[in-house]
């Protein structure tokens, strides 16, 4: 089973939230791995109408380098638009 924190129908859209550790690059990189087999086994698991998968990544109360942000976006920009929340 798989069940997106949010869908918006209206976009074609469902988001993944991810409370993962960003302050390491070895953490980073399982991250980007985990959140990708995440969404290739989910999305065949939605309704056609969902193709835009959203992933927000909550990393508040963590001091994250901007590279680890940028390795996030390019890992994950053929999958998913990323987004932060700090």
């Amino acid at each position: 089973m798989f069940t997106p924190e949010f869908v918006n129908e209206e976009h074609g859209e469902y988001v993944l939230v991810s409370n993962h550790s960003l302050e390491s690059v070895e953490s980073t990189r399982l991250s980007v791995r985990y959140n990708r087999a995440r969404i290739l086994s989910g999305r065949v698991h939605l309704p056609a109408q969902f193709h835009t998968c959203r992933v927000i990544y909550d990393i508040r109360g963590q001091t994250v380098a901007e590279a680890a942000i940028a390795q996030v976006k390019l890992g994950l920009s053929d999958l998913a638009l990323v987004g932060f929340k700090r």
